[in-house]
C-alpha cells in the first residue's frame, strides 16, 4: 500500500497560510522566507533567519546586529511586508499550498483505488497490474511535485 503523502496541514491547523495567530503567522514566514530569502540582500537574510528560526527577541537582535530595539523591530517588520509583497507579486507559496492541496487528494484517491482493488474479485494478475499502475501514479507524481 502506498503511504499517504504527509501534509503540512497535519502539523498546524487548516489556515495554515492565513495570516492570524503567531504560531500561523511564524509558519508562514517561514515559508516565505523558503521561497523569496534569495531575493533578500544578505543582511536582511541574517536579521530574518535570527529573528525566525533562531527565535530571537528584539533585544536580542538589537545587541546582535549592533543597533536600537526599535530598528531591529522596524527591519523585522520591512523584510515581513517585503517578503508578504513578493508572495502577491508571484504568489508562489499559494501555488504551492494549491499544488500540496491535489497532491493530497490524489493521494487520497490512489489508496482508495488499491483498497478497492485489494478486495475486488478480479485475478490476481490483473490486480497486480492495477497496483503496479497505481504506485507508478503516486511515484511520478510525488516526482513531479518534489520538483516544484
Amino acid at each position: 500500500m502506498i503511504p499517504i503523502f504527509v501534509t503540512i496541514s497535519h502539523v498546524v491547523k487548516e489556515n495554515y497560510f492565513a495570516k492570524g495567530d503567531s504560531m500561523d503567522e511564524r509558519f508562514r514566514q517561514n515559508l516565505l522566507f523558503d521561497f523569496y530569502g534569495e531575493l533578500l540582500n544578505n543582511h536582511q537574510k541574517a536579521v530574518f533567519s535570527a529573528a525566525i528560526f533562531d527565535d530571537m527577541s528584539y533585544s536580542e537582535l538589537a545587541e546582535e546586529f549592533d543597533c536600537s530595539r526599535q530598528a531591529a523591530f522596524d527591519l523585522v517588520r520591512r523584510i515581513d511586508k517585503k517578503l508578504e509583497d513578493y508572495e502577491s507579486k508571484l504568489g508562489l507559496l499559494e501555488r504551492f499550498t494549491a499544488a500540496r492541496q491535489r497532491m493530497d487528494s490524489l493521494s487520497l484517491s490512489v489508496n482508495e483505488m488499491q483498497e478497492i482493488v485489494k478486495s475486488s474479485d478480479i485475478d490476481q494478475k490483473t490486480r497486480n497490474r492495477l497496483n503496479k499502475h497505481l504506485t507508478d501514479i503516486s511515484n511520478t507524481s510525488e516526482e513531479i511535485f518534489d520538483k516544484f
